[in-house]
């Protein structure tokens, strides 16, 4: 029984609870019929009479009851098929997408019962699916792009230093140190590519944590990095639901942003009231037409591509905060400068320090 197909199987209890109905109800009315006939017409030949009209009628309604079944049954599959057509049409989606890997087909949905809300869900499913696939074909597509650029001058640089006698000690030294900082790069890029294949925190490492003391520590850590600019903070003790390893590294990267954009003597604001940090710089800041971009993969500013980095720092901010349900921002800030905001979620907040 357990291996009918389903719209068989209620196709089979319809036709026969619908069947079984049908006959207990005509049975009840025969024999109700039959004795109420008895009770009132009580001559001795009418009992024979009667008792011989039960016999006649025996067979026919033996009859009439099986072709009830059956009709009962065929009726019960035709509506079975029909109700659970939706489902056929969620199983061969199901298994064009396995065979095909194509994301963009979905499924028309007419209907507002429970199967309707089941196809909009595999719907919504389908177009998860289809963010996270193009998403991840992006990143391949630029990391590869952007990989080219340091390769190549490591292998350029390592090819001339096979030939130590086509150089002299100044120029082995430079390309010693070009090599060394080629590395460092490549290491870098190849590091934040990692951190942004991550789609989502594992659950197992979210924790309630401490975010002003994250703040704090990385401010201390970008003081030491960038000893040319001043950090000023101003910090609300401030709890959030998160991964302090993730939150960490986005607070470095915001503040590594700032610390080299700044000239030497400036001084960098860190603020974190009512679950809300902002970091404001007072360096060049960023273009109009650049404020748009700055959170996306590889993208850098035509002032910013002669420094070092990887372009990818704040693209890192932005899927760190989004992760953790929260929400980033850059702006112009009020008298030169750039202001980010980072709004957090579900933060609580107790008191100052």
């Amino acid at each position: 029984m357990s291996r009918l197909p389903l719209r068989m199987r209620l196709a089979l209890a319809a036709g026969v609870a619908a069947a079984l109905s049908v006959i207990a109800v005509m049975t009840l009315a025969y024999f109700v019929a039959c004795h109420r006939v008895e009770a009132t017409f009580g001559p001795p030949g009418l009992l024979d009479r009667v008792a011989n009209m039960q016999n006649a009628l025996g067979w026919p309604f033996v009859t009439v009851s099986v072709g009830g079944l059956a009709l009962a049954g065929l009726l019960g599959w035709l509506v079975a098929r029909t109700a659970l057509r939706p489902v056929a049409d969620l199983t061969q989606a199901a298994e064009h997408v396995a065979e095909t890997r194509d994301l963009k087909l979905r499924i028309d949905v007419d209907r507002d019962d429970e199967l309707g809300s089941l196809a909009r869900s595999f719907n919504t499913m389908l177009d998860a699916l289809e963010r996270s696939a193009d998403a991840q074909r992006r990143l391949v597509a630029d990391a590869s792009h952007e990989l080219r650029t340091p390769l190549t001058a490591l292998r350029t640089n390592v090819e001339l230093l096979l030939r130590p006698h086509q150089l002299g000690p100044v120029d082995r030294a430079e390309l010693d140190k070009a090599v060394i900082s080629g590395f460092e790069e490549l290491t870098a890029l190849v590091s934040d590519v990692v951190e942004l294949a991550r789609d989502e925190e594992p659950v197992a490492l979210v924790e309630d944590v401490r975010f002003d003391q994250i703040v704090q520590h990385e401010v201390e850590r970008g003081a030491a990095y960038w000893p040319a600019v001043r950090f000023r903070v101003d910090l609300a003790e401030t709890h959030v639901r998160g991964v302090a390893d993730r939150l960490a590294r986005a607070v470095a990267n915001l503040l590594d942003n700032a610390g080299k954009y700044s000239p030497a003597g400036a001084e960098v604001e860190v603020r974190l009231r009512d679950g809300v940090l902002t970091v404001r710089d007072h360096g060049p800041g960023i273009a109009a037409e650049d404020l748009p971009h700055v959170f996306d993969r590889f993208y850098r500013a035509q002032g910013a591509r002669a420094r070092p980095g990887s372009g990818l720092g704040l693209a890192i901010v932005r899927q760190v905060v989004e992760t953790h349900g929260g929400q980033v921002t850059a702006e112009a800030a009020g008298g030169g400068g750039t202001l980010v905001r980072v709004c957090l979620a579900g933060f609580r907040e107790s008191g100052g320090s």
